[in-house]
């Protein structure tokens, strides 16, 4: 069964080797200078927010976003339920624990070992397919808090609809009909991340989260309201941190998209930076395309 970064936390002094970040890729003190995302107000015309968003993901491959359409409540109660089951016991978590003897089954709770020789992740992550319904595993969905699986569907629902918006409008900038990018994704796959950090001795030797670049299509972040962990690296190499804003949603492309945009967008590396004196949390929405694309 997947193990936890939480067990290793207690009375712990020096992070287990594991975890080490080596030479270059580790944060560094200049590392993390605050710059801002462009924002984008989703309630503009359509024609302003489209030129928006395309010079934004040229220039970034990210952006933020209010006025949205996802209500604030629908949002809040998707955060409250995951964070109610990190708060959960150790023991009691690992009932949902994913089998790391299946290749195959990503659903489920526990850390993500490092791959191919790179270091483990100081995060623990509860995974959940939400779409399509072939791939969902309720049986590893925690049944506690028992409004778990009622408010993270309602999140992914609601955030389905931003996610078609987004297609259509980035279709459009592409030259193509606003129905193309969505009828390329009309079979997709759906899945959250919620993440769980841990507060760390060390942590200028570890990453919350490797320098990735996600594979699939369009992400949605949920960031920490507290904790600025986000940092995104920018065309000239350095990496700044996003503040999280009030009811603001963090969204990026990933691979699958840029191919398809034959490069006119910026598909950037980020990744997660932790502390020494508080937790976080993130959630964390993939849209993918078919297995086939």
């Amino acid at each position: 069964m997947a193990s936890s970064v939480e067990q290793y936390v207690q009375n712990l002094v020096h992070v287990p080797a594991e975890f080490l970040v080596q030479g270059n890729d580790r944060p560094l003190s200049q590392d993390g200078l605050f710059e801002e995302l462009p924002l984008i107000d989703m309630s503009q015309p359509e024609q302003e927010i489209r030129h928006k968003i395309s010079a934004a993901l040229q220039e970034w491959g990210f952006f933020q976003v209010v006025n949205h359409g996802i209500p604030v409540n629908v949002v809040e109660n998707a955060r409250r339920v995951a964070r109610q089951f990190f708060e959960l016991p150790v023991e009691e978590k690992m009932k949902w624990a994913r089998d790391e003897g299946k290749n195959d089954q990503i659903a489920g709770y526990g850390r993500t070992d490092g791959f191919r020789g790179q270091h483990t992740d100081w995060m623990d992550s509860l995974y959940a397919f939400l779409a399509p319904p072939s791939l969902k595993a309720p049986h590893l969905w925690p049944s506690t808090p028992e409004d778990y699986s009622e408010k993270i569907d309602m999140f992914g629902e609601k955030s389905e609809g931003l996610m078609k918006r987004l297609l259509k409008i980035i279709s459009e900038d592409m030259g193509m009909g606003e129905e193309d990018l969505g009828k390329e994704f009309a079979e997709y796959n759906l899945f959250m991340r919620a993440n769980y950090y841990p507060p760390c001795p060390q942590p200028d030797m570890v990453l919350g989260t490797h320098a990735h670049k996600d594979h699939g299509a369009i992400t949605i972040l949920v960031q920490d309201n507290i904790c600025d962990g986000l940092q995104v690296q920018k065309k000239d190499g350095r990496w700044i941190a996003v503040a999280p804003l009030p009811n603001a949603l963090v969204i990026n492309l990933g691979e699958s998209l840029v191919r398809i945009a034959k490069g006119k967008y910026r598909s950037a590396l980020h990744r997660g930076v932790v502390t020494n004196k508080s937790t976080a949390m993130t959630l964390v929405l993939h849209l993918d395309p078919p297995l086939d694309l």
